[in-house]
């Protein structure tokens, strides 16, 4: 077998202590040349490394202070914004949390194997008090399984933040991918609309540092008062 580049080694240790939270979010990592002194390799092949887990979003560069662990915000993967181009951190009401066999469509989403299981969130996320988002959230039962004896009262809010803190899992980057929906019977009762209400639908595949997809959020929302914007407000 072919033996893996320098740098992809480090970088893999790297990423085990970000996930054992020997960092914390904001935190300075050692020095380059402390950290090639450690790995007994250049200052280049650290640098590399490094250079690479900044563009994963995972640390950043502070000039004249050095590499930090990223931190991520609230607002980092939230895109609805009011009309006038306020952009509000929604609150959320967790209606229940269960165990399924995954779906097809969840297992291609999550790349999980035939017969795994998954863990769904279903809420209901208010924009200025008023009920504007119908959300399902799906994530591998075997990567946080934890999730599943939470009583809904205790979901949080920033589920991706829990995902960083509580398994040391970040969510570094995601897929979206839009469309034309109606309001179901159920969603029509929470958003207090009528049946056939038309919504947008974002189906938002989360991934990890490792590039691994970890959570898979449908949320049918009422764009009447908001609208969708992918870039950073």
């Amino acid at each position: 077998m072919e033996k893996r580049p320098l740098y992809e080694q480090i970088k893999e240790t790297l990423l085990a202590r970000l996930a054992a939270d020997h960092w914390r979010p904001g935190e300075l990592l050692p020095s380059e040349p402390k950290l090639a002194e450690e790995f007994d390799v250049s200052q280049g092949t650290v640098r590399r490394a490094l250079d690479e887990m900044v563009a994963q979003g995972l640390l950043t560069r502070h000039q004249g202070r050095g590499t930090a662990v990223m931190e991520h915000t609230p607002f980092q993967f939230f895109d609805l914004l009011r009309a006038d181009g306020v952009r509000e951190l929604p609150e959320s009401k967790t209606l229940r949390v269960s165990v399924n066999a995954a779906s097809r469509t969840e297992r291609d989403a999550l790349e999980l194997a035939s017969g795994k299981k998954v863990i769904r969130i279903i809420r209901v996320r208010y924009l200025n008090l008023e009920p504007k988002i119908y959300e399902t959230i799906c994530v591998s039962w075997d990567l946080f399984s934890e999730l599943a004896a939470m009583d809904a009262r205790d979901v949080p809010n920033t589920i991706y933040n829990y995902y960083e803190q509580k398994f040391g899992v970040p969510v570094i980057s995601k897929r979206d991918r839009l469309r034309a929906a109606s309001a179901t019977q159920v969603e029509a009762r929470y958003l207090h609309v009528d049946v056939g209400t038309p919504l947008l639908e974002i189906e938002c595949i989360a991934y990890s540092h490792r590039q691994q997809p970890i959570e898979q959020r449908i949320s049918r929302c009422l764009t009447d008062e908001h609208n969708y914007c992918s870039a950073p407000a």
